[in-house]
């Protein structure tokens, strides 16, 4: 059957997990209980067959906090022993590879719940979104994908910190030091070409006050 949404294996209990169905048009509440819980998922790929839950099954569900209204509404099912096997390998051995890597299982719940608090955390500065861009590379599985920058347009820094360079230049200047020196000082700060950081220091706003 065809679903505006998408697809979900979740478990959080002994046995086989369940197939969840999440609506693109709206929030869903997946489970109604606070306590910590060893949550598994996938979003599995290509099709897959889930069955109705069976009386039992949605008691079972219901006792493990599954969201009554999710059940009640159809968006619940039960999944194969196929897939429920593949879905306990699968967890056998990110598991098993993950104690190669010198990690037990509070390691990755900690690695997720830190990936959950770096998602949804807002810079308010570009000390913090370095410090953000920095934690990213080292909490994705390809560490150094996104390092080199592609040739062509240089990476976008906002209006404010191009008004903020602007200041600080003139400052700067004021003060003594040439112009050279302070494209040189704002390229390392901000990991960006000399061309780049020239063109902005240049292309001042109209209503720039000029001393």
């Amino acid at each position: 059957m065809k679903f505006p949404g998408s697809a979900m294996l979740i478990r959080w209990w002994d046995g086989p997990p369940v197939i969840v169905l999440i609506p693109s048009s709206e929030p869903v509440r997946i489970r109604n209980k606070t306590s910590p819980i060893a949550l598994q998922m996938k979003i599995p790929l290509g099709a897959i067959r889930g069955t109705p839950l069976t009386k039992e099954r949605k008691q079972f569900l219901a006792k493990q906090g599954m969201d009554p209204e999710l059940i009640a509404r159809g968006f619940v099912f039960d999944v194969s022993k196929t897939l429920a096997s593949q879905f306990d390998r699968e967890r056998d051995a990110s598991i098993s590879l993950a104690k190669r890597c010198g990690l037990n299982r509070d390691d990755l719940d900690k690695i997720l719940e830190a990936k959950k608090k770096l998602a949804v955390f807002s810079p308010s500065n570009r000390i913090e979104r370095l410090a953000k861009k920095g934690l990213e590379y080292l909490l994705s599985s390809f560490p150094g994908k996104g390092r080199t920058k592609a040739a062509g347009r240089p990476t976008r820094i906002t209006a404010d910190e191009r008004q903020e360079l602007r200041e600080r230049a003139d400052k700067l200047e004021a003060a003594g030091q040439n112009r050279r020196d302070i494209v040189s000082q704002f390229s390392e700060e901000y990991e960006l070409r000399p061309s780049y950081i020239r063109r902005i220091l240049e292309d001042a706003p109209r209503n720039r006050k000029t001393s």
